[in-house]
């Protein structure tokens, strides 16, 4: 009975052995083997296949195409050096459906829209707009943030502009320069020359906010509100409710 034990107890251990020395054996790779599969219209298609997926892509299909209102001229981006019916739209677009979003759950409000150009995907064709045209031009999953900048911030992200040249969607702001040195001459919000020492709120997006494209004044924000609302899904909610559109040809940089 003895001999018994003892020879359990060695068998154990030297499984345990095993099993850690396996657990810590180092494996190197010496040898891929790759293969090149062409893939063409030649494979032939597989039909039950097909037949599953084609009520779930007809579905699809039917909601990307729905019209949501009608455009009466095209809207590209690239056309003027600064802001443009485009990127106004772009803009205002986004301003209209976030200001009641913030009042409702904070009691304050948006004083203007600062979004990049870059962000604009496509232009907009005449003719009717759907809820595809959306997701054209903003393929992204980029949400909607609302920001709490001091006046001298403002100034700052005017100082921005000039530095890069880019016209990057702007709404509710009018930004005053010298048309010789791009020195800023006076930014107006709501008809109100920004006071340096005052709060304002604007909305943009998500990457934007943690300083994307360069936007490092974001990074000074004293409030940041998240509205967990996409920007895609904030213009199908302008178009919904708009039957025509209009985008503005306000100047939002002005040079004197």
């Amino acid at each position: 009975m003895k001999y018994k034990n003892y020879s359990s107890v060695f068998i154990l251990c030297f499984t345990v052995f095993l099993m850690v020395s396996c657990g810590h054996k180092q494996y190197t790779n010496t040898k891929v083997d790759t293969a090149y599969i062409e893939i063409s219209d030649t494979v032939a298609a597989n039909n039950e296949i097909d037949s599953f997926l084609k009520p779930y892509s007809d579905h699809i299909t039917a909601d990307l195409s729905k019209i949501l209102a009608y455009n009466p001229q095209d809207l590209d981006k690239n056309n003027g050096k600064w802001q443009n019916p485009m990127t106004n739209f772009y803009a205002d677009a986004i301003f209209e459906i976030a200001a009641p979003v913030f009042e409702q759950r904070t009691g304050k409000k948006i004083d203007f829209c600062l979004l990049n150009f870059g962000g604009i995907r496509a232009t907009i064709a005449k003719g009717a707009i759907t809820t595809r045209t959306a997701y054209d031009i903003m393929p992204f999953e980029n949400s909607a943030v609302v920001l709490a900048l001091k006046g001298d911030v403002v100034y700052e992200m005017a100082d921005y502009f000039f530095k890069y040249k880019v016209a990057h969607p702007l709404s509710r702001i009018e930004i005053i320069a010298d048309k010789n040195d791009f020195s800023i001459k006076d930014i107006k919000l709501n008809q109100q020359s920004v006071d340096k020492n005052a709060t304002y709120y604007v909305v943009t997006n998500d990457y934007l906010a943690k300083g994307g494209d360069r936007m490092d004044f974001f990074l000074k924000a004293t409030e940041t509100h998240t509205l967990d609302y996409k920007l895609r899904n904030m213009f199908i909610a302008y178009f919904t409710k708009t039957d025509t559109l209009k985008p503005s040809v306000q100047q939002r940089i002005i040079f004197e």
